[in-house]
């Protein structure tokens, strides 16, 4: 009998055994070549600084933590062309395990926030746009009165600190 029901349940046991910064392993996420916040068709994804003692348990939470840089170095570039908000709602298939949402606030160094259902807040949000149409909702703004936050993740600064090491050497590779 296994003692996962799900996926999203192993990945998170799996990362909470590595410590934040899997050693050193970094993950570079463009298997697809890159678009932000350069663009390059040719980039492709590669694990840094493997070693004799890395394991897969390691390079497991290193994908995760790539994605997650590359999520900051968009926020970051965005950023400076405008102001975004200090709090980030996380969706898609990713907020479904909280070890991943955590791992994204640690990183970016805001709160994270996860909605219900996140891997379907594009319908939600198609609906929203339904409903200022037809008058339902007066104005798209309101749909932050709609649509409230199950969760909340803070970013551990002991955690932080290790990515913000990491992020130096991510954005070199």
């Amino acid at each position: 009998e296994s003692k996962y029901t799900n996926l999203y349940q192993y990945l998170s046991t799996v990362i909470e055994s590595v410590p934040a910064g899997c050693d050193g392993v970094i993950f570079t996420p463009w298997l697809h070549g890159n678009r932000c916040p350069f663009e390059d068709p040719n980039a492709r994804g590669m694990f840094y600084n493997l070693s004799i003692e890395s394991g897969k348990s390691e390079m497991i939470r290193a994908v995760v933590e790539g994605v997650c840089m590359h999520m900051r170095w968009m926020l970051e570039t965005h950023e400076k062309k405008t102001r975004t908000s200090d709090v980030v709602r996380f969706v898609g298939g990713g907020p479904l395990n909280d070890s991943t949402s955590q791992i994204l606030a640690d990183c970016i160094g805001r709160p994270v926030e996860v909605v219900s259902s996140p891997q379907n807040v594009g319908a939600v949000g198609a609906a929203v746009v339904v409903a200022v149409g037809l008058g339902v909702i007066e104005d798209i703004e309101q749909a932050d009165l709609l649509i409230d936050a199950e969760k909340k993740f803070m970013p551990n600064k002991d955690n932080k600190a290790v990515y913000d090491k990491q992020y130096e050497v991510f954005k070199n590779l």
